[in-house]
């Protein structure tokens, strides 16, 4: 078992004597990690036993380890919850891809999924670990535009209630001075948003593990309403709106989490006002080049004995299509 002393060294670590907020961090994560020992030690008997991270908590990312002294991840979650999610998505990551993969997406950094080639839109899709997005899960899909990050979705395995796995979203989050990127980059998307594009993407990603189940952090949920009075640190940004937009709803078996589809379905002739129409097809058009990429990227993390049945086939994930495919079913003739 490790020494008092140790947990000092962390803490001060972690922390440092910077100022009076830093002190008084170091301080609590001292007294919740001795009154918390057995969990702490249950936590590095698991790294230790977990190649790919063997060493990670003492020589690459010590701050870590701040998961199991404040309330991240979701709203009032105890360390015993804590650690239960750490210990669940490192256990389901395994059983989707190597340990070379684990290791540089977490010591190294991480993969680019897709790319375009595109040099007027220029965008890229990164999966990575940013020890800094630790609070609302423990992988990160990024959108960026060049070196500039559009969104991210921050977002951790763990097993569901059925005991099945699944993807928990714990944020969506844009960059603060992409407003005018944003609109550049909607354009050149044929009316995409951004934000749904990467959703778009992390449904795909969702889908090609064979993972069914989907859900995203709700408003009230939020790990920041753990605590009554946060000043200026509570929640700026409702993000129920768009989950709803995207058809989140409620489920019973779970409290802080909408259950999300992952699946999103294309609108097709008919449901489209005709001065829209094209603008669509080009969108779905680009989609059609842009998923089987993406998928192929994805695939090539897998272990070896990894061969999932995707939990749903979307329409830009087949490439043998007809020579007359049209991706919104215009009618064949018309008066």
């Amino acid at each position: 078992m490790h020494s008092i002393s140790h947990f000092w060294n962390v803490s001060r670590g972690i922390y440092g004597p910077r100022n009076f907020k830093e002190n008084k961090r170091a301080v609590v994560f001292f007294v919740r990690a001795i009154s918390n020992r057995a969990l702490f030690e249950e936590l590095y008997t698991f790294f230790d036993q977990y190649p790919p991270m063997k060493g990670f908590l003492e020589t690459h990312d010590p701050d870590f380890q701040e998961v199991m002294t404040r309330v991240f991840l979701f709203k009032n979650s105890t360390m015993r919850q804590r650690l239960d999610a750490v210990e669940h998505h490192f256990t389901i990551l395994r059983q989707f891809f190597s340990d070379d993969v684990i290791k540089e997406i977490y010591w190294g950094k991480g993969y680019t999924l897709w790319q375009s080639q595109d040099a007027a839109n220029p965008l890229k899709v990164r999966l990575i670990f940013d020890t800094g997005q630790r609070k609302e899960g423990f992988l990160s899909l990024y959108l960026y535009s060049r070196e500039d990050m559009l969104y991210h979705f921050n977002f951790r395995f763990d097993y569901n209630k059925a005991g099945e796995p699944a993807l928990y979203i714990g944020t969506l989050q844009g960059s603060k001075e992409g407003l005018e990127l944003t609109k550049e980059i909607t354009k050149k998307l044929f009316g995409y948003r951004p934000k749904n594009f990467i959703l778009y993407l992390l449904r795909i990603f969702t889908q090609t593990l064979g993972i069914k189940d989907l859900y995203a952090i709700t408003d009230a949920g939020f790990y920041t309403n753990s605590h009554i009075l946060r000043g200026n640190r509570s929640k700026k940004t409702s993000l129920d709106v768009f989950w709803k937009e995207e058809g989140a709803e409620a489920t019973p078996s779970e409290e802080f989490y909408w259950q999300m589809p992952i699946t999103e379905k294309r609108r097709k002739y008919d449901d489209i006002p005709s001065r829209k129409r094209n603008l669509f097809r080009k969108r779905y058009l680009l989609m059609d080049d842009i998923i089987p990429d993406y998928i192929a990227h994805v695939k090539e993390l897998f272990r070896d004995d990894f061969r999932p049945t995707p939990s749903a086939i979307d329409e830009a994930a087949i490439t043998e299509k007809p020579a007359d495919y049209d991706p919104i079913e215009a009618p064949k003739t018309q008066e």
